[in-house]
């Protein structure tokens, strides 16, 4: 027989089932009634709700069994918890687990189970709903997803009950304090805390939350991580008084929303953390996040500038059921990471789902890591056309990257793992560098025909000094093809470095007989000084504009008339991306757009796919096909 193994968080699994209050507890019939649904759905004599205790296994419900408990050691949702998916056995006398198993030999004869696990939104396994025979037994598919629904509505009333008593138990304690005599109002005063003006010091929040959780002085609250991603990097380009201006700001705003008895501090330079007393409900603090994410991440007015910061927020919740305070700390840290890179709303409540996520991340990163020091991230190239003739003039290089089993992975899912493991310098670099290296190779195949290789920049290298210099030296050291032009793209955003640090790079790239392009212009923000006072060469209008030209309402087309008229008052050539439809085109070409790229006249594509289509004979081709 082999016994059930103990998982390796087997104590953060059993401060979670504690959290519960379940065990030891009366029959339920909210819990029975699962039961005799497990027993129809499944066509068996017994339906149980288990759940798996240190070295138990208890039943806070059990139909057809006149049993409460057995051994941990010999039980099969022992081994049921240590996985995701359903354990079934659909005869355990054929099973090398568990024919010899003493509840297989003996008493109840148990010759069929289906354990199907109960996990907490927290992501770690409570135990399971059974069914059980004593015949073998067979389920198909239609029985087998049931059963997964309702393991997952008994996980949802398990919730709910846990929820009711904390939310009972914060508002008698609430009520108790509320009513204790304050000093300085005199005896018997009520009045509600006064809500603060000014943020706490971290140690002191940090201490609080220790406390809170090591004596279990509350039944629940929620700790909030708040991520201010571009802090950072505005305090390096503007300095450290239109930063502290805007910290200031930000406060103002966050205590606004918090409630009275609320506490929170500055963690570090760019992230707060908050703690929310009595919160019991996760829909509720996920809600009053949004509402503070909504309201931090709008500009604030610093000495006549306009600054704003994406902001992430990460929430656990205390519910009894966290050892430590850095365990919690640790999961809303988790949250907060997912939630930078969610799209749409930016906030994530800690639960299986995410911490799958957290782990999924973490592999694609080491992955990254392995192609970086291997050499194997790939430039595929993209034509840029001029609109006019549809005769190639230039190619942008785009990231790409195949994973272990030989599958791309999507451009966008590199980025961001790229950013969140603070690799983004480095994969700009070896990719210019391949880039660079492809070019030589296809001047070789077409001798005479001299194009401009685009290549893009992300912010994480324009705010790094030594990654800038590594770039110039690397645009020193690559030679280019003859009469070849080089250009490199950033996005607005990234043009946040203060003057005395963007000036010299632009300039010794200027000398290097390097262009420079503004990318995706118009989703970001850049004053017209610095469009002005720059030796920027081009901008790249973003496809999200160009794909509202062919909508009937044609919102867009107005801005990408101001969009061109700007570019041409102040010398900027102008490329339109993401172009698909010939109609596109033709709007473009006749607003004064000369270049354009995008599907309509090729997708991005590897060196060797390159090379062969170098090769093919000339033919003549319409506008929109690529014409190499």
């Amino acid at each position: 027989m082999q016994h059930a193994p103990i998982p390796t968080n087997d104590a953060a699994r059993l401060a979670e089932l504690g959290s519960y209050a379940l065990l030891d507890t009366p029959a339920d019939p909210d819990f029975d009634d699962i039961s005799h649904l497990a027993r129809s759905i499944a066509g068996t004599p017994i339906g149980i709700v288990s759940l798996v205790d240190e070295s138990r296994q208890w039943f806070k419900s059990c139909i057809g069994l006149g049993v409460r408990e057995t051994p941990r050691a010999i039980s099969f949702c022992g081994h049921t918890i240590l996985q995701r998916q359903p354990l079934i056995i659909e005869d355990a006398l054929a099973d090398e687990r568990f024919r010899d198993n003493p509840l297989v030999v003996g008493e109840p004869h148990i010759r069929f189970y289906a354990g199907f696990p109960l996990v907490s939104a927290n992501g770690l396994s409570l135990g399971s709903l059974c069914a059980v025979d004593s015949h073998p037994h067979r389920l198909d598919e239609a029985q087998i997803e049931a059963m997964k629904r309702l393991a997952r509505q008994t996980v949802k009333l398990m919730e709910l009950r846990r929820e009711q008593r904390l939310l009972e138990a914060s508002q008698q304690l609430l009520r108790q304090r509320l009513s204790e005599p304050r000093p300085e109002a005199g005896e018997g005063s009520a009045r509600p805390p006064a809500r603060a003006t000014r943020l706490h010091q971290a140690d002191a929040v940090l201490r609080s939350l220790e406390l809170m959780v090591a004596e279990r002085s509350q039944p629940c609250f929620a700790v909030l991580r708040i991520g201010l991603k571009d802090l950072r990097r505005l305090q390096s380009s503007l300095g450290i008084t239109a930063v502290e201006g805007m910290r200031r700001a930000l406060e103002d705003r966050l205590l606004l929303r918090l409630p009275a008895e609320a506490s929170a501090a500055w963690l570090r330079e760019s992230e707060l953390v908050v703690v929310l007393p009595y919160a019991s409900s996760e829909a509720a603090v996920a809600e009053l996040a949004g509402t503070i994410g909504r309201e931090l991440g709008e500009p604030v007015s610093v000495q006549g500038r306009l600054l704003s910061s994406q902001v992430a927020i990460g929430i656990a919740l205390y519910m009894g059921n966290y050892a430590s305070a850095e365990a919690l700390l640790a999961d809303a840290a988790i949250a907060q990471q997912v939630a930078r890179f969610q799209p749409g709303r930016p906030v994530r409540v800690i639960d299986l789902a995410t911490r799958i996520q957290a782990q999924e991340d973490i592999s694609l990163e080491a992955g990254l890591r392995q192609a970086l020091r291997n050499a194997e991230l790939e430039p595929w190239f993209q034509p840029i056309v001029q609109l006019n003739s549809g005769a190639v003039v230039g190619l942008e290089a785009l990231l790409r990257w195949r994973d272990p089993r030989g599958e791309l992975v999507q451009p966008g899912t590199v980025l961001a793992a790229a950013e969140r493991a603070g690799l983004s310098a480095q994969v700009d670099l070896q990719l210019i560098r391949k880039a660079l290296e492809a070019s030589r190779v296809i001047a070789a195949a077409r001798p005479g025909h001299p194009l401009l290789l685009s290549l893009n920049l992300s912010a994480a290298l324009l705010d790094n000094p030594n990654a800038r210099e590594q770039l110039l030296e690397l645009l020193g050291r690559e030679p280019r093809p003859a009469a070849w032009t080089l250009q490199l793209e950033v996005i607005e955003d990234a043009l946040q470095l203060s003057a005395a640090e963007l000036e010299p790079f632009l300039e010794a790239l200027r000398r290097q007989d390097v262009l420079v392009a503004i990318d995706d212009f118009g989703t970001g923000y850049s004053s017209l000084s610095r469009l002005h006072r720059y030796p920027f060469h081009a901008v790249k209008i973003d496809a999200s504009f160009v794909a509202r030209i062919d909508d009937p309402d044609q919102p867009s087309n107005r801005v990408l008339e101001l969009v061109q008229r700007l570019a041409r008052d102040l010398g900027l050539h102008t490329t339109a991306e993401g172009i698909e439809t010939d109609a596109q085109r033709r709007w473009l070409l006749q607003q004064g757009v000369e270049w354009g790229q995008g599907f309509l006249f090729g997708r991005p594509m590897p060196l060797d796919a390159l090379l062969t289509e170098l090769a093919l004979p000339a033919e003549p081709k319409p506008v929109q096909s690529v014409n190499l």
